[in-house]
């Protein structure tokens, strides 16, 4: 997945918050209302957009020997929703920039761990996280909208990451 894919997920999976920073007119009503939602919507279309076209990319086999749900960490990151969402009410402009601040090393984060499949909006579109083991004992990162995996279960994949899968229907 390219540097801008990862951007697109990351900005994405601040969605939700942008919207309630709408909702909220949390940076004052008027434009900064107007580009909070803006961002949202734009970010979450780029999102259909980026999951479609890598769940495209071409599949093969893989075969799991292990697995556990991994749906947690998207709460765990959901919980830096908290930061920005109680700073975003103090119209300080030092605030504003430590917000912007925190909101670019997050994202410097998000994109360089590769962390891009831990998504509230996925978890939310019926998607779940699982650390898995293959069969040749390779860790990896499937993403499936299977709420359940058996141990020992062989999957038609995509890679969309450095050992991070997304299961896919296999046609025909």
């Amino acid at each position: 997945m390219t540097v801008p894919s990862r951007l697109v997920l990351f900005a994405s999976s601040y969605a939700p918050l942008l919207a309630l920073f709408a909702i909220l007119d949390s940076f004052g009503p008027g434009w900064p209302t107007l580009l909070c939602a803006s961002a949202a919507v734009v970010s979450v279309v780029a999102l259909v957009l980026v999951w479609t076209l890598a769940g495209r990319s071409a599949a093969s086999w893989l075969t799991l020997a292990t697995s556990r749900n991994h749906d947690k960490d998207v709460m765990a990151f959901f919980v830096s929703y908290v930061v920005p969402f109680a700073a975003a009410q103090d119209a300080h402009p030092r605030t504003r920039i430590a917000l912007a601040t925190f909101a670019v090393i997050i994202a410097a984060l998000y994109v360089r761990s590769a962390i891009f499949y831990t998504h509230p909006l996925l978890l939310l579109a019926g998607y779940h996280i699982y650390e898995a083991t293959t069969d040749t004992e390779v860790p990896v990162i499937l993403i499936t909208r299977r709420r359940y995996l058996r141990q020992r279960e062989t999957l038609w994949t995509t890679r969309i990451g450095p050992s991070v899968h997304r299961e896919r229907r296999r046609r025909g």
